[in-house]
């Protein structure tokens, strides 16, 4: 069973595979406000922005790894940029690893250096830039392997 991401909630809400939702006191919105709003994002920005979803992460953390979840899994269409930006194709089932959305992560940083994000493959889109953000802190501090991207169902 999968941790299921709603980033698009507000606020955020996991669902673990058994039990009740965790809800956290954050939003992509949140995100936005706090800095992430222009793009390229800001070097401090985006430290602001992890240090934003470390803070609101870290106290659910216990109770969504009570039974541990095999992956993270969203179907948020927040995060489409992520399959042509990972190399998958668009709209199908895709399992990133957390070393492609590391991957994704690092180019999102050094657009925020200076570096065209076209010429690394990345939209120009700072709900997406808010969205990664989310998905990387939780792969790590969960720990999670990987990401199930699946297309949205709206």
């Amino acid at each position: 069973m999968n941790l299921q991401l709603h980033l698009q909630e507000n606020p955020i809400r996991l669902q673990p595979p058994q039990g009740a939702a965790v809800v956290l006191p954050l939003s992509l919105a949140d995100l936005l406000a706090a800095g992430l709003h222009a793009f390229p994002p800001q070097p401090s920005a985006l430290e602001q922005a992890i240090q934003c979803v470390e803070d609101a992460l870290m106290p659910a953390i216990p109770a969504l790894r009570h039974p541990a979840p095999g992956l993270l899994e969203c179907a948020d269409p927040v995060l489409a940029p992520l399959w042509a930006a990972s190399g998958r194709a668009p709209g199908t089932v895709a399992t990133l690893s957390i070393a492609d959305v590391e991957n994704v992560f690092e180019r999102l940083a050094r657009v925020a250096a200076g570096v065209p994000a076209h010429s690394l493959g990345l939209p120009a889109q700072p709900r997406f830039a808010a969205a990664l953000v989310v998905v990387r802190e939780l792969l790590h501090h969960m720990p999670l392997p990987a990401l199930r991207l699946r297309p949205a169902t709206d």
